[in-house]
């Protein structure tokens, strides 16, 4: 028997692809979980980047507080004794009499500074007598200074002062009627500044001083010297 030679098997005919009817391949991975994972990463990053700088800063940035607080305790103790004694003066502003109390009062020729105490009182004004006599050598004026006490007083009532009022003798009229007649001055001066409206009782009449001046005149001095007397601290030097 005669063998037939072999015949090659032919490959199966695929048809081409129909593009109306979907191909069976693997689905893709979707990429949005990636882009969703990527976004809660850069959020939480930049939250850790700002509670970091908060945290930092807070830790060296001191408070104002601190800072203050630092700077007082560092200070020399001469600046802390200074800026005490402007508090202190500036607390007793309220109860000082100033030069400018007096400009307002009528007294033009009180600069700042002027105001400057000498054994704890400012020598004001003298008052002049005719000799041997209570009355004013000149009247006028002598009126005119005394209204203008009451007048400073009036505008400053809730300040911390006083008048002193001393009369003069000479060293030769030491006597009881020379004392007499300086204390009669004094008393007439004081009635003058209550008829200004000066409080009877911030009115001190001391006993008259000795005049160290040379003169003939047996017959007591003819002057009567106020003092403004108020706190030591209310000097102005």
């Amino acid at each position: 028997m005669q063998q037939q030679p072999e015949i090659p098997s032919t490959p199966p005919i695929t048809p081409p692809p129909n593009p109306e009817f979907p191909q069976n391949y693997p689905p893709k991975k979707s990429k949005l979980w990636l882009w969703v994972t990527l976004a809660i990463v850069g959020v939480l990053a930049t939250i850790g980047i700002v509670v970091a700088i908060v945290l930092v800063s807070s830790k060296t940035a001191p408070s104002k507080d601190a800072n203050i607080s630092r700077k007082e305790a560092t200070k020399p103790k001469d600046e802390k004794k200074n800026e005490d004694k402007k508090q202190n003066l500036a607390k007793s502003d309220s109860k000082c009499l100033t030069s400018a109390d007096f400009r307002k009062a009528g007294y033009g020729h009180m600069k700042d500074g002027s105001f400057v105490f000498r054994d704890g009182k400012y020598n004001f004004k003298n008052v002049f007598f005719n000799a041997d006599s209570t009355q004013y050598t000149y009247e006028g004026i002598a009126v005119d200074e005394l209204a203008k006490l009451g007048s400073l007083y009036k505008s400053n009532s809730q300040k911390e002062f006083s008048i002193e009022l001393v009369g003069q003798t000479y060293e030769s009229s030491k006597t009881s009627a020379g004392t007499k007649l300086a204390m009669e001055r004094a008393d007439k001066v004081k009635q003058g500044l209550v008829s200004q409206g000066f409080p009877e009782n911030k009115i001190i009449i001391s006993e008259p001083k000795i005049a160290s001046h040379d003169n003939s005149d047996d017959t007591a001095d003819r002057n009567v010297t106020i003092y403004l007397v108020a706190p030591q601290e209310c000097s102005e030097k």
